[in-house]
C-alpha cells in the first residue's frame, strides 16, 4: 500500500498532465487536474472525453470534497479515493448541468471522473484500488 501511495503522489507534479491509471484491473488514460484552476474547470463544457477516458483530480492532502456538474454536458460516474488509493465513495450518473453538490466524503485525495456507465467492470468491482502506472507531460 505504501508504494501505491508514493506513486500516486507523483500526480501532484507540475509536469504530470496525462496519467495512465488502473482501477481494479481496468487501465484508463486520464487528463490530470492538479492545480486549483484545473480542478475548478474540470470537465466543464466538454461534449466528449476523447481522446482521454476521463479526468483525475489530485489534491495536496486528503480532505472533504464536493463536486457539481455546472456547465458539464456529460453524465459522469465519480470515484473518490483516499491517499492510499482505496475507494472512499462512488457517485453514479451525475446529472449534466446540475448545481446540487455531490458529496465525495472525508479523507479524499483523488477523484476520477469517467463518462457514466462506460466503465461497468469498475462499477462491478468489489473495493477497487486506484493505481498509477505512468505520469506524462503533454
Amino acid at each position: 500500500m505504501l508504494s501505491t501511495a508514493m506513486a500516486l503522489v507523483s500526480l501532484l507534479q507540475s509536469n504530470c498532465h496525462i496519467a495512465v491509471i488502473e482501477i481494479g484491473d481496468r487501465p484508463l488514460k486520464m487528463e490530470v487536474a492538479n492545480t486549483s484552476d484545473e480542478r475548478s474547470r474540470g470537465l466543464m463544457r466538454r461534449s466528449a472525453l476523447e481522446p482521454f477516458d476521463g479526468m483525475i483530480f489530485a489534491y495536496d492532502s486528503p480532505h472533504h470534497v464536493r463536486f457539481w456538474m455546472k456547465d458539464t454536458q456529460l453524465p459522469l460516474d465519480m470515484f473518490f479515493f483516499d491517499s492510499d488509493g482505496r475507494l472512499v465513495s462512488l457517485h453514479r450518473n451525475a446529472t449534466p448541468f446540475d448545481r446540487t453538490p455531490i458529496d465525495g466524503g472525508n479523507n479524499v485525495q483523488y477523484v476520477v471522473e469517467v463518462e457514466a456507465g462506460k466503465q461497468v467492470e469498475i462499477l462491478a468491482a468489489h473495493n477497487p484500488l486506484l493505481e498509477l502506472n505512468a505520469c506524462n507531460s503533454l
